[in-house]
């Protein structure tokens, strides 16, 4: 089911994803690494439950960031990046809630209420690196990670 478009996700942003000099995610913090698509959270829902982002940062996201989009924004960045590319291809993307069906690791699995994934990030040759910028450059909210 699609995550409203106006709902804020948060993807957490890594240390060593973070440039200290523009102070803001690098691009390689919305890089699919292990996965296919982005994992992001739904700070909202987590209210509903008592719970907050900083709950969730534990383990290899201890003293992370945090990046802020609509879910929307994920769409209208794809479609900018995709725009900036001399020939016209269809992307693809979605934000989608995946609470129950995508795989949330341990300890992380109490709050998969409130686990969202953007997938589908398909675009035409330079895409994803132009995506990627986009969102760095585009965040509604951004939070610097804890300094070690």
């Amino acid at each position: 089911m699609p995550v409203p478009p106006e709902d804020i996700v948060c993807r957490f942003i890594r240390p060593a994803d973070w440039s200290a000099q523009k102070n803001t995610p690098r691009a390689g913090a919305f890089k699919q690494s292990r996965q296919a698509d982005l994992s992001v959270w739904h700070p909202s829902r987590l209210a509903e439950h008592q719970a907050t982002l900083e709950d969730l940062q534990i383990g290899p996201f201890a003293g992370s960031g945090q990046a802020h989009h609509t879910a929307g924004d994920y769409v209208r960045l794809a479609l900018k990046a995709a725009e900036l590319e001399e020939v016209s291809i269809a992307i693809q993307i979605q934000v989608e809630w995946r609470p129950e069906d995508a795989y949330v690791p341990e300890p992380w699995r109490q709050w998969r209420y409130a686990h969202v994934q953007v997938e589908g990030i398909s675009g035409p040759p330079g895409f994803l690196h132009e995506y990627r910028n986009q969102l760095t450059l585009n965040c509604r909210h951004q939070v610097p990670p804890i300094p070690p």
